[in-house]
């Protein structure tokens, strides 16, 4: 067995673990802020509102104005938020991740005893292969389900 094909194996997989890995954390990025967010408007627009019954009724208007704005904004995010579907994609591709790490770890561990079999590194090949394919189907569920996608 040529160590060749061992290396470009574990070359794969560290390739496919940090896709994955700069994937989650960019969606996991787009869920914080996008809550965040939400948080705020909300906020905002709760004490706008209390705002209008200190100003009396000739800021009213546009108080209200300002609290319809605020609202519907929020309203629009937490729309855009639940179709890009962003913390249901996090952590699927950390759980990619984490598969992948594990059988980064454990072709270091075997590859540190000694001289993978070329069964050993079909194996692992085989597993890649497996995890990567799931992964897909997983993450295109996942899509499918966003809203605006046709059933």
């Amino acid at each position: 067995m040529s160590t060749t094909a061992y290396a470009h194996l574990l070359d794969l997989v560290a390739g496919e673990r940090a896709h994955c890995d700069r994937q989650a954390e960019r969606h996991r990025d787009a869920y914080r802020w996008g809550q965040t967010a939400l948080i705020v408007l909300s906020a905002a627009a709760s004490l706008t509102a209390g705002l209008g019954l200190l100003m009396g009724p000739t800021q009213s208007p546009l108080l209200q104005f300002a609290v319809l704005c605020l609202t519907t904004v929020g309203t629009a995010l937490g729309a855009w938020l639940e179709m890009r579907r962003t913390r249901e994609l996090w952590q699927h591709e950390r759980a990619l991740h984490h598969g992948l790490q594990d059988l980064e770890r454990e072709m270091h561990f075997r590859g540190a005893q000694g001289e993978p079999s070329e069964a050993q590194v079909d194996a692992w090949f085989e597993r890649l292969q497996q995890l990567l394919g799931a992964g897909s189907e997983r993450w295109a569920k996942i899509v499918e389900r966003a809203p605006g996608k046709a059933a």
